[in-house]
């Protein structure tokens, strides 16, 4: 009986490997489970905090810490992946062991220096996101206080990165879901059972709660660690077997680490332009909001909507990203050492299918139930202010959804340099407009900002992946229109519901949690069944008619 268990995993495991279909749903299935606890714990989270000016210091603090974060991991990670997944298809499993070594030193390194880094500039960057915009010296002191607290959080996640990236490369997704998913749990049940304890059983000020939530991040970290150093303990001794009986000697060091400085570069430049959306929505937002007439309680307001709440959110289509970034670099990479540009083709149009597939509908749902999510799930003093922009601010995360996995494909087929000068482009831009055009629109001109910035290097993108890779978008361009009407299903099927009575924006909180789920069911049931009578799940998920006998 085990031996039939042990022969079906590892058909299962062999069957992901070889699609990138298989390979981003399961990449996507464990971040969707580990983002679906980051929601259900902000929720009691908002609770517990009580304010909106504390949500917005943890949103902001966060800003800053994934800013920082993906500057030190964007780049070897995925670097490691891409060259783990070429040292696998030659079959050279003693450069595999001395890639593994490499990554989890550089990663290290990497961490250590994001960590004295944020330690260092916590005062100064906490001046300038609250001082600038009006905010007190209690504030500052506050913010200072938690960027100082989170940068341990920079020092371990990069070294938990590096064995996610190892493993990611072979195409191990099954241990790259679980790793996220364990991760979560562990900082979850961190985070609620200590900030409760401080302020409900020691009758602390809140802004304690508020402190341990951010350590939660470093202590589920340091428990990732451990988890994936008893997988690796368990996977190595494979490599090590097959590296014995290998004839030749590794590369050498020196040109593993050109390999690796030649992909990682690139992906570390693109991760501090690409990712600027952190510092603009932190340090740049509130300073065109204060010009734009918001006092600071108004702030508070909207950056808690922004940086909590719209970043929980969007957390959940932006879940594809990650996961069909993590699975489309090793397919792709293998695609390319065997020059099979056939399948990098159908790689990258599968790919891009079921992110719109998936995050269309997910994102113009936030939208369109906006003030029922807010009424339900989270904490408050302006229900009309913080769901209008959380509803804007579901534009941003289908962007947010898209565009990086657009900007990994570029990388991973060698155009870094156009991506790198568009990106750049972008994010300029975007730094020059976001305090214009908020001080002219309000909280709206930062999301038209970004259409039009992060817009044109997404689009521009494609075009050259088109051009010069020969990858013909057409089939994504039909499904992207016919998806239009099934957000129009969604859209009347909403309006018919809250006619109805299934109006989730007002009432008793329980009740609405009803009414927003049997609304949101109905609605994404129609869409469903509306796309699948067009076929499209189908075509996505490559879903064939089993033959009658």
């Amino acid at each position: 009986m085990s031996d039939n268990r042990t022969v079906k995993k590892e058909e299962r495991s062999s069957r992901i490997k070889k699609s990138v279909v298989l390979s981003g749903l399961v990449g996507t299935g464990g971040l969707f489970v580990a983002k679906l606890l980051g929601l259900v714990y902000s929720i009691p989270l908002s609770s517990i905090l009580a304010s909106d000016a504390y949500m917005g210091y943890y949103g902001n603090a966060y800003r800053i810490y994934n800013y920082i974060l993906n500057i030190c991991t964007a780049g070897f990670p995925l670097a490691v992946a891409t060259v783990v997944a070429r040292y696998q298809v030659k079959g050279d499993y003693k450069s595999l062991l001395a890639i593994r070594k490499l990554a989890l030193m550089i990663l290290s390194a990497l961490g250590l220096v994001g960590m004295a880094f944020l330690m260092i500039l916590a005062g100064p960057i906490a001046r300038v996101m609250l001082q600038s915009a009006g905010g007190s010296s209690e504030s500052t002191v506050i913010m200072t206080n938690l960027l100082r607290l989170i940068a341990l959080s920079v020092f371990l996640v990069p070294m938990l990165s590096g064995f996610r990236g190892f493993y990611q490369g072979l195409k191990e997704m099954e241990q790259y879901a679980f790793s996220q998913v364990f991760e979560q749990f562990f900082r979850v049940g961190f985070m609620l059972s200590v900030s409760w304890m401080l302020v409900y059983m020691f009758h602390m000020e809140r802004k304690w709660a508020l402190y341990a939530a951010v350590v939660s991040t470093a202590v589920a970290a340091a428990a990732g660690i451990l988890q994936y150093y008893f997988f690796d303990r368990k996977r190595v001794k494979t490599i090590d077997e097959a590296a014995a009986a290998q004839e030749g000697e590794a590369q050498a060091t020196n040109v593993l680490l050109k390999e690796f400085l030649a992909l990682a570069v690139p992906y570390l430049i693109s991760s501090i332009v690409g990712y600027g959306d952190d510092i603009f929505n932190t340090m740049l937002l509130p300073v065109g909001l204060a010009r734009h007439g918001y006092d600071e309680a108004a702030r508070n307001i909207v950056l808690s909507a922004v940086n909590y709440v719209g970043s929980k959110i969007n957390a959940i289509p932006m879940i594809l990203a990650p996961g069909f970034t993590a699975a489309v670099i090793p397919h792709i990479s293998a695609a390319l050492a065997k020059k099979n540009y056939r399948m990098v083709e159908r790689n990258i149009r599968d790919c891009l299918n079921i992110i719109l597939y998936i995050a269309m509908p997910i994102c113009f749902c936030i939208a369109v139930y906006a003030p029922g999510i807010y009424h339900v799930l989270y904490y408050t003093e302006d229900l009309a202010t913080s769901s209008g922009i959380l509803a804007w601010n579901a534009v941003e995360g289908f962007l947010s959804t898209l565009i990086p996995v657009v900007s990994t494909i570029m990388m991973t087929v060698g155009f870094r340099k156009t991506l790198l000068i568009r990106l750049s482009i972008g994010a300029v831009a975007k730094a020059l407009l976001i305090v214009p055009m908020v001080s002219w629109l309000g909280y709206p001109g930062a999301v038209l900002c970004s259409l039009i910035c992060n817009g044109y290097a997404g689009l521009f993108n494609l075009i050259e992946i088109h051009r010069k890779m020969n990858v013909s978008f057409r089939d994504n361009i039909r499904i992207g229109l016919k998806l239009l009407l099934g957000l129009a299903v969604i859209f009347v099927i909403n309006r018919l519901l809250n006619l109805a009575g299934l109006d989730a924006g007002a009432g008793p909180r329980l009740i609405c949690l009803f009414k927003l789920a049997a609304n949101g069911l109905c609605a994404l049931i129609g869409y469903g069944l509306f796309t699948w009578w067009l076929r499209i799940p189908q075509k996505v998920f490559h879903l064939k008619r089993r033959k009658k006998s």
